[in-house]
């Protein structure tokens, strides 16, 4: 059945060939994407550069990454059934099995959520030990998934109503007005979003840093306010989801319920890619080494950043939370022997955003007397 029976006629002037359905598939999928690869980075840091066991927070964001996966197949298929088009020229048939898919990709958005606010907190712990925020943080998050998942599961009666209704509207009934519920929901999680990048700003603050190096540090935690945008934006677009036009509205909401994941998991790995980005910079700084060079291997100690909270550096008894790194000492040999005599030892001390990072970088002469 054609939905002009029930929406009326279409306003005049309106390309009814017209389709987002590409162009969502495809925002979707790379940003899916980058996701996906962003988590296969962090594993090879954690696992390979830092040498660390895998932690909770790596299940907790390849849990999300799983779940974010179905978000972004619903996505996908939901422009099976007419997402991304205009509701005149979509059957009533599509139109439930769309909101069946939408009905999923509700349950696993406030799953996939959640999922990554709990492994950005467990990533806070390892650099700042378990405070009160956090545990706020954690609770606020399952609870967000308890109640959302709940109220949301007895909206309708029966629950298959939910998709049902547009073809046997007498065969159940709401409980509540569901437009409310999705932006309800929309707007707790913005806040959450929002109290979780507050978290660090104390706490990094109260390091025994110079400003631009606590500054600096920041900036990589603060890049999570994309998720902030991401999330304000997907509330813009609920609020068109009444219209009647409303399958060609709801391709907008599908994008960003499955962008806005894959924007927190990208943010969510950050931190622990920085290790990867250092031992990059460090191999590509090094250079090629110069004929007649030989080059030994040193190592650089990366005490626990919650050492500057107490004065000290000690080294992190944990495996999880070891990172040991080698950089090289360059030994410049010039032929014919002589006695070898120590020069232009440097000092540099370099704050990396896991840990504080401290390099000596020693460079010693061999010279003809």
């Amino acid at each position: 059945m054609p939905m002009t029976s029930l929406v009326g006629e279409p306003p005049a002037g309106l390309d009814l060939t017209a389709s987002s359905t590409a162009r969502n598939d495809a925002v979707v999928l790379c940003m899916y994407s980058l996701a996906f690869i962003t988590i296969c980075f962090r594993l090879f840091s954690r696992l390979k550069v830092q040498q660390a066991r895998m932690g909770l927070d790596d299940w907790l964001i390849i849990a999300a990454l799983a779940s974010g996966t179905a978000n972004m197949a619903c996505a996908v298929a939901g422009g099976r059934y007419g997402l991304g088009k205009h509701v005149w020229v979509v059957t009533l048939d599509e139109i439930e099995n769309m909101v069946r898919i939408l009905f999923a990709n509700v349950l696993l958005y406030i799953l996939t959520v959640p999922l990554i606010k709990i492994s950005i907190i467990l990533s806070y712990r390892r650099l700042f030990g378990m405070q009160w925020t956090m545990w706020a943080c954690i609770f606020l998050a399952i609870g967000y998934w308890i109640g959302c998942t709940v109220g949301f599961l007895c909206a309708c009666q029966p629950v298959s109503y939910y998709w049902s209704q547009y073809e046997a509207p007498l065969g159940g009934h709401r409980r509540f007005n569901l437009y409310p519920f999705y932006i309800g929901h929309a707007v707790a999680n913005l806040a959450g979003d929002i109290l979780i990048l507050l978290v660090p700003i104390p706490l990094v603050w109260r390091l025994k840093l110079r400003v631009a190096q606590k500054i600096q540090i920041l900036s990589i935690f603060l890049l999570g306010g994309f998720v902030c945008v991401a999330s304000a934006i997907r509330i813009y677009y609920f609020t068109f989801i009444n219209d009647v036009d409303v399958t060609w509205n709801l391709g907008n909401v599908f994008i960003w319920s499955s962008v806005e994941p894959s924007i927190g998991i990208v943010c969510a790995c950050l931190p622990v890619l920085q290790p990867l980005f250092r031992n990059i910079i460090n191999r590509a700084g090094s250079g090629p080494k110069a004929p007649g060079t030989k080059g030994t291997k040193g190592v650089r100690f990366t005490p626990d950043i919650m050492s500057k909270f107490q004065g000290e550096d000690r080294r992190q008894r944990r495996d999880d939370e070891a990172i040991l790194t080698t950089t090289s000492i360059h030994v410049e040999m010039e032929s014919v022997g002589g006695k070898g005599r120590l020069s232009d030892e440097e000092d540099s001390i370099g704050y990396d955003l896991m840990s504080i990072k401290v390099q000596k970088d020693f460079q010693m002469q061999e010279e003809q007397r």
